[in-house]
């Protein structure tokens, strides 16, 4: 019988887009308050998903839901909550996870797809936003209950018939051991949770030890893959994998850089999909690979030359115009957000700093004719909190002026997550952002 293993969810799910790598918001529809007492949403401003336990402890009911934006950008009091009860679950569920989300029955609403421990379950957007009942997914079904985690998803239109399609790569344990499997499901999916149609698609040889995210490789109308290998070592290189008429992975694009994050952007305006790869400094014993600390930095690759064999453009702590001094195991580029913060329509990076998992500074590097160059640029400290490390979660608009605000949480992508999260958003402008943030607000009375 085969079994689903499990990965660690942070590491699975840092992909995400959301989740996890580049911009990780999520433009959910109109939304009001399933719980509590919100404020009418705003149309047309990006939301936020989010999942943990009512009260903030393990003991509550596990819950799914978003945050949404307005006045001052995301706040708590706005907000869908949606309890294990709210979905019409069975009460087996320990924990539940938002893996990703897109418009699957294209409706105009954003629908989230969720791991339980149980299997996979998708809870439909509508104009108040996401909605119960949750639908069970006999795609995303499980043989034990606790072996949920290591699915990894891909949501996007990769045939480019204009429907959201869903690409997912399933680990699998069991006789013979370390297999995998890859399946496409073709949008727009029914009510009920099912494709138009299902089939396998091909991976290269060594997708048992990696996972697999969307991946807008060069501006095309298929969204592209990237697979993700050995995220257990750093720095390390992944696969671009392009989309075509017939869905995902039709063509072996070639290895990237090696980097401990990788995110398409537009940073020099020309329409099309540049690639940035962030190298925090602090190797992983990765074989192959100079195991002594050294400045992090950014490389920007850009469309014109190529994804592959261009000489990169180089920012690190000693370019001019980034404030701090680059040193040994800085963790300058150990985390990367892109989004358009100063308004002038080209995409901007804020890159992180601090040693391994940790983050003290978030640097702003502003889009332009040859990249982030690091002219211009601006820090903010990451603010302390009693709840754990601020870690960068998503930069777009929240507030609607045109520019995206940074959006630093202690929310972790895991089913772990036993304790209210604590969120500080700091408002994007002409300028970049202010020294402390503008808002901060936790989970806690969710």
């Amino acid at each position: 019988m085969k079994q689903r293993f499990t990965l660690p969810p942070l590491l699975a799910l840092t992909l995400i887009a959301a989740a996890g790598c580049g911009n990780a918001t999520t433009d959910l529809s109109d939304a009001a308050p399933a719980r509590g007492e919100g404020e009418t949403p705003v149309d047309g401003l990006p939301l936020l998903p989010v999942h943990g336990y009512l009260g903030g402890e393990v003991e509550g009911e596990p819950y799914v839901g978003a945050l949404f934006g307005g006045e001052g950008g995301l706040d708590a009091e706005r907000s869908v909550v949606l309890s294990r009860s709210d979905l019409e679950l069975s009460g087996e569920q320990e924990y539940l996870l938002v893996m990703d989300t897109g418009d699957l029955d294209g409706d105009g609403h954003t629908d989230l797809i969720v791991d339980a421990q149980d299997g996979g379950y998708l809870v439909w957007g509508s104009p108040e936003g996401p909605v119960g009942p949750a639908v069970p997914l006999p795609w995303l079904s499980v043989d034990q209950p606790w072996g949920m985690g290591a699915i990894s998803l891909a949501v996007g239109d990769m045939n480019g018939d204009g429907d959201t399609d869903v690409a997912v790569l399933d680990g699998l344990m069991g006789t013979p051991t370390d297999e995998w499997e890859s399946t496409f499901h073709h949008g727009p999916f029914d009510r009920d949770g099912t494709p138009v149609a299902s089939e396998e698609f091909p991976l290269p040889e060594d997708a048992n030890d990696a996972t697999i995210r969307s991946f807008d490789a060069d501006g095309d109308a298929y969204e592209d893959l990237l697979l993700v290998r050995g995220s257990d070592e750093s720095p390390v290189r992944h696969i671009v994998l392009r989309s075509g008429q017939d869905g995902p992975a039709q063509e072996i694009v070639g290895d990237t850089a090696p980097g401990h994050e990788h995110v398409p952007a537009d940073v020099d305006g020309d329409g099309a999909t540049d690639l940035l790869v962030g190298v925090s400094g602090i190797p992983n014993n990765e074989p192959g690979h100079d195991d002594e600390l050294h400045p992090g930095y950014v490389d920007t690759y850009l469309s014109g030359e190529g994804y592959l064999d261009a000489d990169p453009v180089r920012v690190d702590r000693d370019s001019a115009g980034v404030p701090g001094e680059a040193e040994d195991g800085d963790g300058f580029g150990n985390g990367l957000l892109v989004g358009d913060v100063d308004g002038d329509g080209i995409d901007d990076v804020v890159a992180m700093t601090g040693p391994f998992f940790g983050h003290s500074e978030a640097t702003l590097l502003l889009g332009g004719a040859e990249g982030p160059t690091g002219e211009g640029g601006v820090t903010v400290q990451v603010p302390s909190s009693d709840l754990g490390n601020l870690r960068h979660h998503s930069l777009a608009d929240y507030d609607g002026d045109g520019h995206a605000d940074l959006v630093l949480s202690t929310a972790e992508q895991s089913m772990y997550r036993m304790s209210d999260d604590e969120y500080a958003v700091f408002l994007g402008g002409p300028d970049g952002f202010a020294d402390e943030p503008d808002t901060v607000f936790t989970t806690e009375g969710f």
